[in-house]
């Protein structure tokens, strides 16, 4: 089997590439931040106008969904971010060995660190779609690719390469005593429900011997 390194591609070639990785890292990040604004809106806002949205937004509320997504997400942001440092980080001191001609400092210093493609990836393609999801999160979840992306992050998790997070996650509640806590605040609420009911049918009984 030939392993074809990134020098191996030519120039214009990894720039397609990049780009291309760079679309698809915005995706990921903007889909995550709108998923959970979504949250803190009542879907029939939104339902006629932004059918899309809301259609993906009710599958993803269905059950943990949201949490397979996450864990889906994750893999390919991280595969991503490591595929959009190999097309970018050039070794070797050849003025030549960039689209076009550098001086060597700018190379040693940006090119052969990765420097310079990981300010890239954080602004443009985690940054910018993250906080354009968060201002406008049902505009964003409207757009037609988030749908095959959040099926795709779903489709991976389902191969099992996540599902140790389960074991992990179930683990770290418990010795943070986050699961207890839970359900303490469940009881109360219970509790209050019902105590409330209780005096509202005293209140009805009340006023009708009175």
């Amino acid at each position: 089997m030939t392993w074809v390194s990134p020098q191996a591609v030519p120039g214009w070639a990894a720039l397609i590439l990049f780009i291309f990785v760079l679309i698809l890292l915005a995706i990921m990040e903007g889909l995550q931040i709108a998923l959970v604004e979504l949250k803190r809106q009542n879907p029939e806002t939104y339902r006629d106008t932004h059918a899309r949205a809301h259609r993906l937004g009710l599958f993803a509320s269905e059950g943990d969904n949201i949490e397979k997504f996450l864990m889906g997400r994750q893999v390919f942001v991280v595969c991503l971010v490591f595929f959009a440092a190999k097309l970018t980080t050039i070794h070797g001191r050849d003025p030549g060995g960039f689209l076009f001609p550098v001086p060597e400092a700018v190379q040693a210093l940006l090119l052969e660190t990765g420097l310079l493609a990981c300010v890239i990836v954080v602004i443009v393609a985690q940054l910018v779609p993250q906080i354009v999801a968060s201002i406008y999160p049902v505009q964003f979840m409207e757009l037609m690719f988030n749908l095959p992306a959040f099926y795709a992050c779903l489709a991976l998790e389902m191969t099992g390469i996540t599902h140790f997070t389960w074991v992990l996650a179930h683990t770290a509640a418990e010795l943070g005593g986050m699961r207890k806590q839970e359900e303490a605040r469940k009881e109360r609420e219970v509790t209050m429900v019902n105590n409330n009911m209780k005096q509202g049918r005293h209140n009805i009984a009340y006023a009708q011997e009175a």
